[in-house]
């Protein structure tokens, strides 16, 4: 193989690589009050027995940090992000490939735009994996769901 072809399956393989693993995201908006909001959410993952295992102040963070690094403005009023984990959901994921470890934690992330403080919103990745694990992945894109729709009923 010469060099144009090297770097053309290069080129290639670069470009493949985010299809395998394309991720979008769902949300849904609340106008619940932003901390009944996190709470439920919390609620909803220790009610089915899962384990949160962080909480990161995502828009502490980034506020705090946006004025030195050229953002005047804040995007978020509110923003953190939950981790949580299903071992059961977990190891079938790395059983049918090792790679999937990048998809745990499973994350739910809320927050409130400081243009639009009167909404809470509530998002999480669907991503697709490939075909082999699509199964394990409709099985917690189905308890992130639930977890969502019971938090903000």
């Amino acid at each position: 193989m010469n060099s144009l072809q090297k770097i053309t399956c290069a080129g290639l393989l670069c470009l493949l690589v985010p299809a395998v693993f394309a991720t979008q995201f769902t949300a849904v908006q609340s106008s619940d009050p932003y901390e009944d909001v996190v709470a439920n959410v919390k609620d909803a993952i220790i009610a089915r027995g899962l384990n949160i295992s962080n909480v990161l102040p995502a828009g502490e963070m980034l506020n705090r940090t946006g004025h030195d690094l050229g953002y005047p403005d804040n995007v978020f009023t509110h923003a953190e992000t939950i981790e949580f984990c299903s071992a059961a959901l977990s190891h079938q994921l790395v059983s049918i490939n090792p790679n999937n470890m990048v998809l745990c934690p499973f994350t739910i992330s809320i927050y409130q735009l400081t243009r639009d403080d009167q909404t809470v919103y509530v998002t999480y990745r669907t991503p697709d994996a490939g075909e082999d694990t699509r199964k394990v992945i409709e099985k917690v894109n189905a308890l992130i769901k639930g977890i969502i729709e019971e938090a903000v009923e």
